[in-house]
């Protein structure tokens, strides 16, 4: 159940464009996972299919360091008068 609150947290911050933030919330599902070889059920919402724990949060790390990308350059972007 915390995990599904995490995802509907993300959606909102991806939604308004708060990258950074996003990313800061994919930490939290990453932050349960172990690097194990226990194979975890695609998650219902089918956000990930069937796989390894260690590669379930392998992706997250991947999907976080893309949105933290993202956030940076959304941040040094000039704002949208001065392009």
């Amino acid at each position: 159940m915390y995990v599904r609150y995490v995802y509907k947290l993300y959606d909102l911050h991806m939604a308004a464009e708060n990258h950074t933030e996003a990313a800061f919330t994919l930490k939290l599902h990453a932050s349960l996972m172990s690097w194990s070889d226990q194979l975890l059920p695609e998650m219902a919402d089918s956000r990930w299919p069937e796989q390894c724990e260690w590669q379930r949060k392998e992706a997250i790390y991947h999907k976080i360091i893309g949105e933290f990308n993202r956030g940076k350059v959304l941040l040094s972007a000039p704002p949208p008068h001065l392009q």
